[in-house]
């Protein structure tokens, strides 16, 4: 079989993490992924900013008051390469889209992500969704409405509409993505489609939220995090944790077919699901 190309592409640096562990599932089957983000994340998540300026002046730290928002850009941008190393990622692109992401003021972008389109020629893409509240087959949670991530998807979804057209004078061939899926995190937890079982990428999925220090993140923080979202997630699915996804679109098949893994918890018994969902070996 071939091995499926993945294009993720998400508006700041740490959107990544949300599917980082089924991403680290494919790149060790030996898919590839490309991973872009539309922003350095220069005017997002600044937790030690925001710290120093609920101090007193007398006691803020000069050079955290100070720092160019492209020196804290830089650290984001290492955070995130060293975090997509974790799971086997190692072609990372950031953008140089405006903060916040406004599509129709960034033309450029969708130009930059039709050519990684047609480079990339991905058969898996995982975005942002355009979906907000009351629109399309699912509805955005807040705070993801009407921001960067909603205008990330609006980029993105034109730049497909570009990239799988043909152009008279073009000597690019279009490309159509086969399945395009998003983050569950950004949804309901009753509009997921599918999840994945990630408990063999819980340490990774620690280590990438730890190494975001840029946001305030430590170990602790780092773990409970992890045991909300994925953990959450792993009791939806009868796993220690796991991520969970929303289709684009149906997808057809030929039949009715069922995951091994959906199989296995119909017939397991009470002892063992409880042992798969505490990640305890037997």
């Amino acid at each position: 079989m071939t091995n499926l190309q993945i294009l993720v592409v998400k508006a700041h640096p740490h959107d990544f993490t949300h599917s980082a562990g089924t991403l680290g599932i494919h790149t060790d089957k030996g898919d590839d992924v490309t991973l872009v983000v539309v922003t350095g994340g220069k005017k997002a998540h600044n937790e030690k900013l925001a710290t120093e300026l609920l101090k007193p002046k007398s006691e803020q730290d000069p050079n955290i008051i100070n720092e160019p928002p492209e020196k804290y850009a830089e650290q984001k941008a290492d955070e995130l390469r060293q975090a997509a190393l974790l799971f086997g990622i190692n072609d990372v692109r950031i953008l140089d889209g405006g903060e916040p992401f406004r599509v129709d003021e960034n033309p450029g972008i969708i130009n930059e992500l039709s050519e990684i389109i047609s480079e990339v020629r991905p058969h898996i893409l995982i975005t942002q969704s355009p979906y907000i509240n009351g629109s399309g087959p699912h509805g955005l949670i807040q705070p993801y409405v009407n921001n960067s991530h909603t205008e990330t998807a609006y980029a993105v979804e034109r730049a497909q509409l570009h990239s799988s057209n043909p152009e008279h004078g073009s000597q690019i061939r279009p490309h159509k993505i086969a399945a395009t899926f998003y983050p569950g995190v950004y949804f309901d937890r009753g509009d997921w489609d599918i999840l994945v079982d990630i408990s063999d990428w819980y340490e990774q999925r620690v280590e990438a939220e730890t190494l975001f220090k840029s946001q305030g993140h430590n170990e602790a923080y780092a773990r409970k995090r992890i045991e909300i979202s994925c953990g959450a997630a792993g009791w939806t699915a009868g796993t220690a944790y796991a991520e969970g996804f929303v289709r684009s679109k149906p997808e057809v098949f030929d039949s009715l077919t069922l995951s091994p893994r959906t199989l296995q918890r119909a017939e397991e018994s009470p002892a063992e699901h409880i042992n798969r969902v505490t990640g305890t070996k037997t």
